[in-house]
């Protein structure tokens, strides 16, 4: 009885820690509790939760996909110069852009089942590519965004940003993928013991292509929420968010090893490093300072994740 309940608090503690952080925040720093701050951290959550569904689907799997910051960015950029401002094209270079990051997930998907590479190194060389690819094609702000982008990453509907609208919805889905679907527990089989889950039948290329494209999928929705968001095409936009959303669902309690993570809970770990990136910015700590506590965040959520004994 002790261990299932110590089990509830474990996989729960994320909410835990959020909760009593924000209500410290609040109490803290006044500017925090306004209510269009709160709205604002849900709007800065937005990028990131989208990022961090897909990169809980392929952690969860085992792996790990370091290119998604820069599918965002790519996305940004080639949408705001393809957009410039015309609403009319908005559907057109939105389906483009989907397409354009199904293809990168599959890319790396193929590569790593053909060259059985370790995805780290995989998606890093990917990164590579794709950083490059921006900053061959501008190498400074371009285009603008449509009005239509503009209102579904900075809108409201009943004091309620769209942006985290869009983000609970596709989380709620994700959420019944990963625990509802034949699919799901496939790929929790597969991050948790591969070898058990290819003598069980499962067909494990298949399930590493899928979370690779479902990857792709997501950072290029995040990238154009985000282009949204800057209503330019600012090269730089991805850089650094893959490790983000790494850290945001490693708090959630996903396991780093695999076999183990839920949707729901990398959306506690997102909401508790935007709530702290916002309170930081509301005492004015400089960027270097801020850079060291994340770093420490990182650090104390691997070590918190590590199996216990009995566990692995």
């Amino acid at each position: 009885m002790l261990r299932l309940r110590w089990g509830v608090l474990d996989h729960n503690v994320i909410w835990l820690i959020l909760g009593l952080g924000v209500l410290a925040a609040a109490l803290w720093v006044p500017a925090f509790r306004d209510p269009e701050n709160l709205a604002n951290v849900l709007r800065q959550a937005a990028v990131l939760g989208v990022l961090a569904i897909g990169q809980t689907f392929v952690i969860t799997a085992g792996m790990i996909d370091l290119s998604i910051g820069q599918i965002a960015g790519l996305v940004v950029v080639l949408s705001s110069a393809l957009l410039n401002g015309e609403a009319a094209m908005t559907l057109p270079v939105v389906a483009l852009m989907m397409l354009i990051g199904a293809g990168i997930g599959l890319v790396n998907g193929t590569l790593l089942n053909i060259l059985r590479l370790h995805p780290l190194i995989l998606t890093f060389g990917m990164l590579s590519v794709l950083q490059g690819a921006i900053f061959t094609y501008t190498d400074r702000s371009i285009g603008r965004t449509s009005e239509l982008l503009a209102t579904l990453a900075n809108g409201s509907v009943l004091g309620l940003p769209l942006s985290a609208i869009a983000v609970a919805v596709l989380a709620a889905a994700g959420h019944l993928v990963l625990t509802r679907t034949r699919f799901g527990y496939h790929l929790v089989a597969a991050g948790g013991n591969p070898e058990s889950a290819r003598r069980a039948g499962i067909n494990l290329p298949r399930v590493r292509l899928a979370v690779f494209i479902i990857s792709g999928v997501t950072a290029a929705l995040a990238g154009l929420l985000l282009a949204g968001r800057l209503g330019t095409g600012y090269p730089l936009a991805g850089n650094g968010l893959e490790l983000d959303a790494i850290v945001a669902v490693v708090l959630g309690g996903t396991a780093l090893s695999g076999g183990r993570g839920s949707v729901v809970r990398s959306l506690g770990g997102v909401m508790l490093l935007a709530c702290i990136s916002n309170l930081l910015n509301l005492l004015e700590v400089s960027a270097y300072l801020q850079m060291f506590i994340k770093g420490a965040i990182v650090i104390l959520a691997i070590l918190i994740n590590q199996p216990r004994k009995g566990e692995a």
